[in-house]
């Protein structure tokens, strides 16, 4: 004997009576599979949302290490000299490399001088005492810079070789980029040769020089013709001597004339 199932047999019933019915019916199954669709949407959604954090976190932790490589890594005056004005600041290393690239600068104008150095240090630090302290003859930067280790965490302290000893420049971390703090870092320049200056004034000598003192050989050079010569060089002209006899009477083309009557 067939078991009939009251509940579906109660909705073929209540369905299948009308066919206003029907049409609620198949409604209602297109509401459910629509609310079923948007309920996996949302929870495949939010699954998808957990995993791009999870990936945005990842990205940053490889630029943070990134970063913190480019800021530990010695650079040179080529790297420094070549580097655009925007990346001067962004490690210890390239802004003390590139005050000691300016600092050592003999071509520069004080005003080119004095701007140079206002990139990397405060420019009323750059005042007439670091001016002072300026080298005037050639100094070579030796090598790239050596940043020391354990000297802080918002400041540190790179060494760089010059031909005129190490030049030890303390740095900061600064909201606008790594600067060069007080006191500047300057060079010792009693090894250096001072570059040739021109004397402001000149002290009069009688002393003659060399060139201009007569020697005993040297022979007295020639009067101008404007002066006179003396009595002794000047040229004799001997006096005329009279002729004796008659006086002799030129020939004339015409007659003499005749006495006058």
């Amino acid at each position: 004997m067939r078991t009939v199932n009251p509940i579906t047999t109660a909705i073929r019933s209540w369905v299948l009576r009308s066919p206003g019915r029907l049409a609620s019916g198949i409604a209602i199954m297109v509401a459910i599979l629509y609310l079923a669709r948007l309920m996996v949407t949302t929870v495949t959604g939010t699954a998808g949302d957990t995993a791009e954090p999870l990936a945005n976190a990842a990205n940053t932790h490889t630029t943070s290490v990134a970063i913190k490589t480019a800021a530990d890594k010695e650079v040179t005056e080529a790297e420094v000299a070549s580097m655009p004005a925007s990346s001067i600041g962004r490690s210890p290393a390239t802004a003390a490399m590139y005050y000691a690239h300016e600092f050592v600068d003999t071509t520069a104008s004080p005003t080119q001088w004095a701007i140079a150095l206002s990139r990397v240090a405060r420019p009323e630090r750059v005042n007439d005492t670091l001016a002072a302290a300026r080298p005037t003859a050639q100094v070579s930067i030796l090598g790239p810079t050596r940043t020391l280790s354990g000297t802080g965490t918002t400041g540190t302290t790179v060494e760089i070789d010059t031909s005129a000893g190490t030049l030890t420049v303390a740095v900061t971390d600064t909201d606008g980029g790594w600067q060069v703090d007080t006191p500047l870092a300057t060079l010792d320049l009693h090894d250096v040769d001072a570059a040739p200056t021109t004397p402001r004034t000149t002290t009069p000598t009688t002393t003659p020089s060399p060139a201009t003192a007569l020697s005993p050989e040297r022979t007295p050079e020639p009067l101008l013709p404007s002066e006179p010569a003396p009595p002794a060089q000047r040229a004799t002209i001997p006096a005329p001597v009279p002729v004796p006899g008659a006086i002799p009477i030129p020939e004339l083309d015409t007659p003499l004339p005749g006495p006058i009557a």
